[in-house]
Formats: structure tokens, C-alpha cells, sequence
């Protein structure tokens, strides 16, 4: 690192030069001006927040976390920064801090909508609808056309009567922006769909989906296919059969894999409810992990995956060992078995295969007729361009389809794949299967999944906190006439 100069500008100007790198993406430059900026003066607040800033968009919480935390020092008085603050915790499973937080940036600003619709999200995410909507409510009474509000509140249809709400959405979706109506349109097509009133649903739900293609960009499907290609060539039977024996031998982590809304959260919450598993959520150290291994050669001629080849013994035990760490730092020291339920680290099951070899895979499958149109249902990450057109899922589909069938062909991986829909059929002798492959002893406690008081932030936050149920089965029956793509892939599930 180059040595920095320190008397020739002024805390603020470093933290201005930080500002400027942090514009141009040189985030390098960036850290190494904020944390300048501190040095000359470390009772500066905005250094600490550009830092967090970094950190956020590096995916490591936890350190913006304590960054959010020195500047709050500095600034206790802050609403931005206590509502930041508050996000944060939410985000890393911290309910308590994050309510202590947004209650005290409350106190300095009552009518606050940012703070509102947070602590909205925050009791939906424990599973209390009528304080949630409070808060929203709360929002609409000054800001009646409140995106966030109307579009959080008519998701909750299912528990409170929201007819007024819808009726504000409907209007404003017609005159929304294209990012306003892509956040309205999920939760009025969600809404309109559990009254029953489906054709008009589906409407909503399009119109919603394309305004987030608008946004997001078109999915590339032959650079999909040319990922999912590179991926079986390089974690080959023969990569597998020059590695044995390789790795850290933990056999507590746990990953749940499969589609979006194919069952993995109801099976975590299973897991999770159980006196010695835990429920870790939905984690991105493993995919952090994988995309930094160029890193841990030293170099960046090779990317991600076939720099894997390079990966020594010594490399691939340090890669699993700190995957442990991690998700032991989050456990109870008692916990058998620690699930990180993220769904697309089935993109990642070769490097496990190597790193963590006595891992345990769970494999949830969803017809995709159902699978596919509650993915079209849901406001997901704008990076997953895929979900939001039926011809897109379907080809998603396809693709995971074929890496699954590699991994599941080349590697020694133990994987069980459970069916949703023989969950919601049978929940008990599909959570003794599932306690079964993992070593577990049966405890009826794990039937009473939606008791468990966890937080949770998918979008099956409401699904896991009600006693199993069987109406999402086969409930593309009745969008069947607008789901042809997802029809014509189910033809090929037998193949």
C-alpha cells in the first residue's frame, strides 16, 4: 500500500477524495482516503459511514456494522444513521438492537417514514402483522401514496383487512413510475391473488415484472449456459478423483439448496426448531468465499471456477475452515447441525465437495409449474435477472436442473432431495427423513414449525408462522392459461 501523506490536506479533505473514489468505483482508494480521514481527525462521523458503505457493498455486514456503530458515537443523535444503524442489525438477525435502534431514531423523529416502514418491516419479520401495518398506516395517513407503505400493507392481506389499501394501490399503480410500479405491483398482485381474483392478479404481477426487467436488464441466457457449462468442466469426476481426503471434516454445516420458493425456508424453520439444529438464514459466505479464491492465489489472471484447479490442499482446508468459523460464530456451541439455507449455493456444491466434504446437502424440488409462478410472484433481488419472465424461469430452471444432475453424477457429496409437495402432504415423515439424513433424534417439537419465534426475511416469512397447509399445491392449476413456458418445462421434469 502506498504510503499516505497526512499533512498536506485536511480531514475533510480526504473524506471528500474518499467521497470521489467511492463515485468512480476505485474502492481501494476509497477506504484508504476515509480511513486517512480519520486519522487526522477521528471524531468525524462521515468517514465511518463511507467505510460501512464499502463494507455493505463488499457483502461483510457485520463490519459495517461496527463502522455504523463508531459514527453513531459521534452523531447519537442521528436519524439517518440510527435508521442505518437499525437496517443493519435487522439484517444481520439482531431484532432487539435493531429495535432499540429505529425506537430511539422514533424519539428524535416521530413522523419519520423511513423510520416507520422499518420498524414495519421489522414486526413482519417476527411475525406480528397488526403492529406492522400500524406502522405503515402511520406512514399513509400523511403520505397516502406511500410505494413502500402500500405495497408492504397489502402483502399482509392474508391476516388484516387491507381492502381499503388495495384499492389506494390499484389507483396507484396505473400512474406510477416504472420503479414504483414494479414495488406496488408484487404486493397488489399478491393481495389480489389470495382474493381470489386470479386473471387480475396475473395482470398486476406482469406489469409489475416488466417494470423490473425495465430496471434490472434482460436475462443473458447464453451466458447462463455458458456458466453452467463452465462449472461441469471444471469440478469433473477426475478434479473429485484427484482430491480426496481434502478439506476441513465438519460435518455441522448444513445447506439447503433448490429454487427460490421450493420449500428451503420451511425446511430450514423444520431443522431450526429442533433442540440441537440451528437456522442460520440464508448466508453469502460461501458464494464470498468462492468469487475470492482468485484472491487467495494471488493473482487475477483466472476467475471463478476454474482458478479452482489452482487450490491447493492447504487452500481448500483454509476456504472450509473458515466457512466453519463463521457459522459456528453465529450458533449455539450446542448445535449439531447449522444450515445455511441460501438457495443458489448450489451453484457452489464442487467446491464444497472439496472443502467441506462430510457437509450435508438438502436438495428442495417444486414442480415448476408452481415453483415458476411463485417466482414470478416475488420482488427478488434485481440481480436475478431470470425471474422476471416465465421463458427466463424456465430456462433457469433447466440450467440448475443440469448442474444438479452433475454434481449429484461426479461427486461424493450425501444428498437428499425432498419434494415439497410430499412436505405439505406428510410434514412428519418428511421431517423424520430429513432428522434422519442429518443424525438427529425425533423431537415432535420440529411439528410445530411455525411456533418458532425466530426472525425471518424471506419472502415465506408469513408461510413458516402458520401450521402446515396444502393449498399451494398444484395452485398453477389455476394460472394455467398464462403459464405456457413453465407447462411445456413440467413435460421434461420425468425426462
Amino acid at each position: 500500500m502506498t504510503r499516505l501523506d497526512l499533512s498536506n490536506k485536511t480531514a475533510e479533505q480526504w473524506f471528500d477524495e474518499g467521497n470521489e473514489h467511492q463515485r468512480i468505483g476505485n474502492l481501494s482508494g476509497a477506504l484508504d482516503a476515509y480511513r486517512t480521514s480519520l486519522k487526522v481527525n477521528p471524531a468525524a462521523a462521515g468517514p465511518w459511514l463511507g467505510l460501512a458503505d464499502i463494507l455493505d457493498k463488499n457483502q461483510q455486514p457485520a463490519d459495517a456494522l461496527a463502522c455504523l456503530q463508531q459514527a453513531v458515537t459521534i452523531l447519537p443523535n442521528s436519524v439517518e444513521l440510527l435508521t442505518r444503524l437499525a437496517r443493519t442489525h435487522q439484517n444481520l438477525g439482531q431484532t432487539d438492537a435493531a429495535l432499540a435502534a429505529y425506537e430511539k431514531a422514533r424519539d428524535h423523529s416521530p413522523d419519520s417514514a423511513e423510520v416507520l416502514a422499518g420498524l414495519g418491516e421489522l414486526f413482519e419479520d417476527l411475525g406480528a402483522p397488526e403492529q406492522a401495518a400500524a406502522h405503515y398506516r402511520e406512514i399513509l395517513k400523511s403520505q397516502p401514496n406511500h410505494t413502500q407503505a402500500l405495497a408492504n400493507i397489502v402483502g399482509l392481506e392474508r391476516h388484516l383487512d387491507v381492502y381499503p389499501e388495495m384499492e389506494l394501490a390499484k389507483a396507484a399503480f396505473k400512474t406510477a413510475s416504472v420503479r414504483d410500479r414494479a414495488l406496488i405491483g408484487y404486493g397488489l398482485g399478491k393481495a389480489l391473488d389470495r382474493a381470489g381474483r386470479y386473471d387480475e392478479a396475473f395482470e398486476i404481477l406482469a406489469g409489475a415484472n416488466a417494470a423490473r426487467r425495465e430496471l434490472a436488464g434482460a436475462f443473458g441466457k447464453d451466458e447462463f449456459d455458458r456458466r453452467v457449462d463452465k462449472f461441469c468442466e471444471t469440478f469433473s469426476a477426475s478434479f473429485f478423483g484427484q482430491r480426496l481426503s481434502w478439506g476441513n471434516p465438519s460435518g455441522r454445516p448444513v445447506f439447503i439448496v433448490g429454487l427460490p420458493r421450493s420449500g428451503t425456508t420451511l425446511t430450514e424453520q423444520i431443522i431450526s426448531s429442533h433442540p440441537i439444529g440451528f437456522g442460520a438464514g440464508e448466508l453469502g459466505t460461501l458464494s464470498d468465499l468462492a468469487t475470492a479464491a482468485p484472491d487467495r492465489l494471488g493473482r487475477n489472471d483466472t476467475a471463478y471456477p476454474k482458478c479452482a484447479d489452482d487450490l491447493s490442499r492447504d487452500q481448500m482446508m483454509a476456504l472450509g475452515s473458515e466457512y466453519v468459523a463463521h457459522i459456528e460464530s453465529l450458533a449455539q456451541s450446542h448445535a449439531a447441525s447449522i444450515v445455511d439455507k441460501q438457495p443458489l449455493n448450489f451453484w457452489h456444491l464442487g467446491l464444497v465437495a472439496v472443502a467441506l466434504p462430510n457437509a450435508k446437502i438438502i436438495h428442495c424440488v417444486r414442480d415448476i409449474r408452481d415453483v415458476g409462478n411463485s417466482i414470478f410472484s416475488q420482488n427478488f433481488n434485481p440481480s436475478q435477472k431470470w425471474s422476471t419472465d416465465l421463458k427466463d424461469i424456465a430456462h433457469y430452471w433447466r440450467g440448475y436442473r443440469r448442474l444438479m444432475r452433475h454434481y449429484t453424477a461426479v461427486t461424493k457429496l450425501d444428498i437428499l432431495e425432498v419434494r415439497y409437495e410430499d412436505t405439505v402432504t406428510d410434514i412428519e415423515q418428511q421431517s423424520r427423513r430429513v432428522l434422519d439424513f442429518l443424525g438427529l433424534n425425533w423431537d415432535p417439537k420440529v411439528l410445530s414449525f411455525h411456533k418458532n419465534q425466530r426472525a425471518v426475511q424471506t419472502p415465506s416469512r408469513w408461510q413458516v408462522r402458520q401450521p402446515i397447509y396444502a393449498s399451494s399445491k398444484e395452485k398453477w392449476r389455476l394460472y394455467e392459461k398464462h403459464l405456457g413456458p413453465l407447462v411445456e418445462a413440467a413435460s421434461e421434469a420425468t425426462e
